[in-house]
């Protein structure tokens, strides 16, 4: 019966630790964050700290890195390729729903719209 019952905790322990270690090894499970779509028009980009500013109904800063995909219609592009005043799409996840929570940025394309 003793090993029984610490057959359990072992188990109910494990199941415990397994998710919050998934979480700290991918912080942006999309399963568990909603995906964002955020556009409007690059005022900055940061090449030296890979930071593109994008002002729409509010200015955010998106830091972009190395697995995020930059595209213009069909093609890959890189961030040196995006310049002020482009339109743009950007998806991305955010850990919170506070304005500093960490983000991960998984598209930015690059629209030809017209001018306001």
């Amino acid at each position: 019966m003793k090993l029984v019952f610490m057959a359990f905790i072992l188990v109910v322990f494990a199941a415990a630790i397994v998710p919050i270690s998934c979480y700290a090894q991918n912080m942006y499970d999309s399963s568990d964050e909603d995906l964002r779509v955020f556009d409007g028009r690059v005022v900055n980009v940061n090449l030296s700290q890979s930071i593109l500013t994008v002002k729409g109904i509010v200015q955010i800063d998106f830091p972009i890195s190395p697995d995020t995909s930059l595209q213009s219609d069909i093609y890959d592009i890189e961030l040196s390729d995006i310049d002020v005043g482009d339109y743009v799409t950007v998806q991305y996840y955010r850990s919170g729903s506070e304005s500093r929570s960490p983000m991960k940025v998984l598209t930015v394309t690059v629209e030809n719209k017209p001018e306001d």
